[in-house]
Order: structure tokens, then C-alpha cells, then sequence
């Protein structure tokens, strides 16, 4: 993978998890969303550790790789958000079944 082709990776990388930020609330396309996500990193791993392993990222790249941890991060933390409230939910529920019994 040459540097232009990992700036593609990068740039195509993020806007894949800015669509996943884009469709959180929409299950079955958020789903759709992370498979992309994994086949995209899944796709370009052999090519990226190769060209880590021969060249420096440039600063621009890092920058990059910066905003992207803070997108996978936001992710992470709305995804685990939504999960939390949903447990709750059921935890209300099934109590309040509970106490109607």
C-alpha cells in the first residue's frame, strides 16, 4: 500500500464510521455499518502492516488516525449508551411484570 493509498484508506475509513455515527438509531443499518467497518480493516490490514512496517506516517496521517480513534471512540460511547438504556429498560420491565404478578 503505497502513502496515497493509505490517505484513500484513511479518508474511506472515516467516512465509513461517520455513517455508522449517521445510522445509530436504525438497527438493522447500523449492523450493516459495523460488517463494513470490519471488512474494510479486514480488507486492508496485510497492506497497511506492510507499509507501516516500511514507512513513517506522515503528520497529516497522523492527524488523521487522531480523528478517526475519536470517531471509533464517539461510536463506542453511543453505541455502549444505547445498549445501557435498553438494559435498563428491560430491567424496569421485567420488575414491573414482577410486582404485577
Amino acid at each position: 500500500m503505497t502513502e496515497r493509498n493509505l490517505d484513500v484508506f484513511l479518508d474511506t475509513f472515516k467516512s465509513i464510521l461517520e455513517g455508522a455515527l449517521l445510522c445509530l438509531n436504525d438497527g438493522k443499518l447500523f449492523n450493516e455499518k459495523i460488517h463494513e467497518i470490519e471488512q474494510a480493516l479486514l480488507d486492508a490490514s496485510p497492506e497497511l502492516v506492510s507499509q507501516l512496517g516500511q514507512h513513517s506516517i506522515e503528520s497529516e496521517q497522523a492527524k488523521k488516525i487522531k480523528f478517526i480513534i475519536s470517531l471509533i471512540q464517539e461510536l463506542e460511547l453511543k453505541s455502549n449508551a444505547k445498549l445501557n438504556w435498553f438494559q435498563g429498560l428491560d430491567k424496569h420491565l421485567k420488575r414491573t411484570l414482577a410486582n404485577d404478578i
